[in-house]
């Protein structure tokens, strides 16, 4: 089946104009002409558009899409599969949005301080998962988050910062990481962080990598390098390898992190 230019225009729900405009940059030529010189698009065509516009729903410029457009011509299910994926990872990345999001607006509600520096802490939060974890890697992450009680959620990210200051306190009063005192921080960290990351070690892990090179959430959590090797002293081999799970800290916490 064949469509005019118009036609293909009204059922993919764009204009003529953007038709022409991809034309013109070679993006997507019609196959043929009908005998009064009317552009006509074939099947092959259409799927090729699918695919442009799935790239550029994916965020990348209409520059970028063309070599990805000329170097391959996969099947409809390999485009549509592919599709998909984008789709689901994009839904992913607001459904993640959208959580930290309402956590701040409750905090709002409570009329908490020091509301839009939780806006930026939670704004670096995302970029930073997006550089450290795959999307398999976020998508285990936010399985283990899903099946926590939404109670038990904002009760541990209330626990966060005592606990954080806590061993903060021990580190610069000289305490000794193997004292009964130290051990149990470390053993409530790891419950703590457990709660969020299930049993997953390499996550565990990808969390203090995390935390370990990003120097904007040391200042604004306090949880630094030096910190996580007093909590790993304080369990030996059995060490606290991951910092807290993206949580907006308190201003008290910032203030103390300084």
């Amino acid at each position: 089946m064949e469509y005019t230019v118009g036609e293909l225009a009204k059922r993919c729900g764009l204009t003529v104009r953007a038709l022409h405009h991809y034309e013109k940059l070679k993006l997507l030529q019609p196959s043929g002409r009908s005998e009064a010189g009317y552009r006509l698009y074939a099947e092959a065509d259409v799927l090729r558009l699918h695919r442009l516009l799935a790239l550029r729903h994916s965020g990348l410029s209409l520059k970028e899409i063309g070599p990805l457009l000329d170097a391959e011509n996969p099947p409809l299910l390999d485009v549509l599969t592919r599709h998909i994926a984008q789709v689901e990872a994009q839904v992913l990345r607001q459904q993640r949005l959208l959580h930290a999001l309402r956590r701040i607006a409750e905090r709002a509600e409570r009329q908490e301080e020091g509301l839009t520096e939780q806006l930026l802490v939670t704004m670096g939060m995302m970029r930073a998962l997006e550089r450290y974890f795959d999307e398999e890697e976020l998508k285990t992450f936010d399985h283990w988050r899903n099946a926590i009680d939404r109670e038990l959620v904002r009760e541990t990210e209330a626990e966060w910062p005592a606990l954080i200051q806590s061993v903060r306190s021990a580190m610069a009063q000289g305490v000794d990481p193997l004292s009964p005192q130290v051990k149990g921080y470390a053993q409530r960290w790891m419950e703590l962080v457990n709660r969020f990351t299930g049993p997953d070690e390499n996550i565990r892990s990808k969390f203090a990598t995390m935390y370990a090179n990003e120097t904007n959430l040391q200042r604004e959590t306090g949880v630094t390098p030096e910190l996580l090797a007093y909590l790993r002293r304080a369990v030996g081999r059995d060490t606290p390898s991951a910092a807290p799970a993206p949580a907006a800290p308190t201003q008290q916490q910032r203030g103390r992190s300084r």
